[in-house]
């Protein structure tokens, strides 16, 4: 801009000064010429006033004519025939070759005076000659400009030049220095902008002059201000969006029309393959974009089931998809019927033996002491196998109920585990072995834990021939501080293809009885881990016995009081 601004100062400048030289020069020429015309008019009558007093007989005339002529200054005197007045004079040259000679002539004949412009600053000018008889003749003169008045304007033109030059020098010079402060205070302000473009809104403005520019600075200063306000806004705005969809659970994703996922959060990162949706999603994005909205309750992707919402944004050109993961929910749906059935199922069959049992007792049984024996006991039977599967509905639900609790208690794992294997009874000929490091403690909760290893223990013992061994291990990890509880025993072990269905409710494996149990012992344990925070898992090998262990974390450091 400095150098743009410098040329046109001097551009202005140099058309400027050309213009006042083209004038002034113009103007000289035309006041040489004036000047010039005036003096040879004078001479021409001084020439013809001596030659009206002259002698021709002494040959004065022809002298004065021949002192008159000059390189700059001919003259020609002519009679009232047209013929030379002074026969002894040499004239210059022909008149008849000089431009308008014949009517400076007959303009002196009668009596007036002639003056006309010749080129090449020439002048032409005309006098009579008068006597005592009148007009005796005429003095025709082409005269050009005095060698003095030339030179004194050839060196005015010089001085012109040199003022034109040094006109021209200055204006250039304050030209690129005027340009200089304006470019100096332009760039100042397109730092301004450009860190305004760049976010910094907080340095003000420099103070600017009264003139445009200083008023340019004050407005942008005033919409820096009013940019950082907005923008602070847009942020504060901007970070409370953000932490709503970090923290919903709902995938939010934004598509626009040419594939590209413009926006996600968190929870539908998941959905994203390298910046395009997933391929599920697909066609009901195009659903979505051609009718506006489409709603999908049910869609698997990957082993996991979404509900999706799409919505067409049309001033963005793009669509807006929402997404639950209705996994867990579906599947705890279903895990409710089961329960439902197999309760519902596992009571069925003890009512039906108590209805069946009273209907043959209130039919005459009751008057024969063995069958009212045998009913009786029966009785009892189903009444107790209704009141285990209460017990262990009841469990159940206290275990769901413990998990809404926030604080994990620090537990004494080998208390815990003494207190277990003395709460157990093995069956004869089984024998329970322990391997519990001293001083082990973890996070979890006392009475939960104690419930798992009982449980652990007794579904060992249960599944243990004699002879055989239960052994229930601890030991705490060198990496981590996890504690782990080992429950081993030597049964003939469980078939790969029921390994992962053991945790199930109401699961019994293929050997089991009727009578055996309700397949709700380790589903039990298994919540029950579940709550203190830990893990729980098997192996084993048919044949070979198997394994139960329980993974507990470290417990968290609390605080010492300050007295």
């Amino acid at each position: 801009m400095r150098l743009w601004l410098g040329a046109a100062f001097a551009g202005v400048t140099v058309i400027t000064a050309f213009a006042v030289y083209i004038f002034v020069d113009d103007s000289s020429g035309r006041t040489l010429q004036s000047e010039s015309a005036d003096l040879a008019v004078g001479r021409t009558t001084n020439v013809a006033d001596a030659l009206g007093g002259a002698s021709k007989k002494e040959g004065g005339a022809s002298r004065i004519l021949d002192e008159a002529n000059t390189e700059t200054f001919q003259v020609w005197a002519i009679n009232r025939k047209g013929g030379p007045f002074a026969p002894g004079a040499t004239p210059p040259t022909d008149l008849r070759t000089i431009d308008q000679a014949g009517e400076a002539a007959q303009a002196g004949r009668a009596g007036g005076r002639f003056r006309a412009d010749l080129p090449q600053d020439r002048t032409l000018a005309s006098a009579p000659i008068f006597g005592r008889e009148g007009v005796r003749g005429t003095v025709v003169v082409v005269a050009e400009p005095p060698p003095a008045l030339t030179r004194a304007y050839d060196e005015l033109q010089g001085d012109r030049v040199r003022a034109i030059l040094i006109a021209i020098g200055v204006g250039v010079i304050v030209g690129f220095i005027v340009s200089s402060l304006i470019a100096t205070r332009v760039k100042r302000l397109a730092r301004n902008a450009e860190q305004m473009a760049a976010g910094r809104f907080d340095a003000p403005l420099p103070a600017g002059g009264t003139d445009e520019i200083g008023d340019l600075t004050r407005a942008l200063d005033v919409m820096r201000e009013a940019l950082r306000d907005s923008f602070d806004l847009l942020a504060t705005e901007r970070d409370r969006l953000s932490a709503i969809l970090d923290g919903l659970r709902e995938g939010v994703i934004v598509i626009g029309e040419d594939g590209e996922v413009r926006f996600t959060n968190p929870a539908g990162a998941r959905l994203v393959r390298d910046g395009q949706p997933a391929a599920a999603l697909i066609p009901a994005l195009r659903l979505a974009a051609e009718r506006g909205s489409h709603d999908v309750p049910e869609l698997t992707i990957e082993d996991r089931v979404y509900r999706l919402q799409a919505r067409r944004v049309a001033a963005e050109h793009a669509v807006l998809v929402v997404t639950s993961d209705r996994t867990e929910e579906l599947k705890r749906e279903r895990s409710e019927r089961e329960f439902v059935s197999n309760a519902a199922h596992e009571l069925r069959n003890p009512l039906a033996g108590i209805s069946s049992a009273i209907e043959v007792l209130r039919g005459g049984a009751k008057d024969d002491p063995d069958a009212r024996e045998r009913f009786l006991s029966r009785l009892a039977d189903d009444a107790e196998r209704m009141t285990r599967l209460t017990q262990s509905l009841l469990i159940l639900a206290r275990v769901e109920a413990a998990e809404e609790r926030d604080e994990a208690h620090v537990v004494d794992v080998t208390l815990s585990a003494g207190e277990a294997v003395e709460a157990v009874e093995p069956p004869e000929g089984v024998a329970i072995a322990t391997d519990v490091g001293a001083d082990l403690v973890a996070s979890g909760d006392p009475v939960l834990l104690r419930q798992v290893l009982i449980g652990l223990l007794t579904n060992a013992c249960k599944n243990t021939p004699p002879p055989g061994t239960v052994t229930l291990r601890a030991s705490r990890e060198e990496e981590g501080g996890i504690v782990t509880i080992e429950v081993e025993d030597t049964g003939k072990g469980i078939p790969p293809g029921e390994q992962d269905r053991v945790f199930e409710r109401f699961y019994r494996g293929s050997g089991s009885l009727e009578s055996e149990g309700f397949g709700l012992g380790l589903s039990i344990a298994k919540r029950m881990v579940d709550v203190m925070g830990g893990e729980i898992g098997m192996r084993s090998s048919p044949g070979s016995g198997s394994t139960f262990w329980v993974r507990l974390a470290q417990p968290s450091p609390t605080p010492t009081p300050v007295a």
